[in-house]
């Protein structure tokens, strides 16, 4: 497997499993089939995975929090938002960098 792609498994790996962690299945769903796909050297996966980037509720719309127990109705980041949102625009990157390749591009 490509080295590129190789880590991009990786950071979607990573991500997926925070997702499920935090019961957001739909998402680890999607990026478990892009997985797949990757891992069958499939570049629908590519595809598919940046069909995910861009519009409302999106996947760069995502974000993890708790809510506060002394104040009802308000929410703080959860400690694991922050590493999510760093592979979000991991995976975001390397998947833009292998289509544009891809696509001869560069």
């Amino acid at each position: 497997m490509h080295q590129e792609v190789s880590e991009l498994v990786h950071a979607l790996e990573e991500a997926a499993s925070l997702f499920r962690k935090h019961s957001i299945v739909g998402w680890a769903d999607w990026l478990e089939k892009d997985i797949r796909a990757l891992k069958n050297s499939d570049f629908y996966g590519i595809e598919h995975l940046l069909s995910a980037y861009g519009g409302m509720g999106s996947l760069n719309d995502i974000g993890l929090s708790v809510s506060e127990l002394d104040k009802p109705g308000f929410f703080r980041a959860h400690s694991d938002d922050l590493r999510l949102q760093e592979l979000i625009q991991e995976i975001h990157s390397r998947a833009h960098k292998l289509s544009r390749e891809e696509h001869g591009l560069g």
